[in-house]
Order: C-alpha cells, then sequence, then structure tokens
C-alpha cells in the first residue's frame, strides 16, 4: 500500500505480521530493514520486488530488545535490550 499526495507517493506500507514492532533500523541504501517484533530477536528483512522477505534472524539478548541502529559506513548492527544489554 502506498500513501500519496498531490506531488506522488510519500510512504509505503508493509506488514510484518500482527505483533507491534518495537522498534526498527534501516540500512543506507534502504534495502534491508531490521526489527524487533516486541520480543527478544531481530529480524533482517530484505526487499524482493515489491515486498520484504526474511533473511536472517538475530538472537543474543535475554528480554525485549528496546532498540536498534544499523551504522552507514561499517554496515553493523547494534541492538539493546531491556536489560540494558549491548550486542554489536
Amino acid at each position: 500500500m502506498a500513501l500519496f499526495t498531490s506531488r506522488g507517493p510519500v510512504a509505503e506500507v508493509f506488514r510484518f505480521g500482527l505483533v507491534p514492532i518495537a522498534c526498527r533500523a534501516r540500512n543506507e541504501d534502504r534495502s534491508q530493514v531490521a526489527l524487533s517484533l516486541n520480543n527478544n530477536e531481530v529480524n533482517i528483512y530484505g526487499r524482493a520486488a515489491s515486498e520484504w522477505k526474511l533473511q536472517e534472524t538475530l538472537q543474543g539478548h535475554d528480554l525485549r530488545v528496546t532498540g536498534i541502529d544499523w551504522a552507514p559506513s561499517t554496515n553493523r548492527i547494534v541492538t539493546c535490550g531491556a536489560v540494558s544489554l549491548l550486542c554489536i
């Protein structure tokens, strides 16, 4: 689904299931997105045509992931969890 203004599309809407997305980050060229579905995992999706396909699931937190960042120059993902655990 796309959202439009008089000048064209401004955003696209995608669904990743029924569970709330707690946090997310995209890589520099926006071809991949890392998101946590309100649990202790980070799912990495890649863009395939007009939809997102699950590429990998990262695990390492005991509790819910509360933050994700994707560094543009190093292409590394940093996450933090509910107990202040930082995973790089």
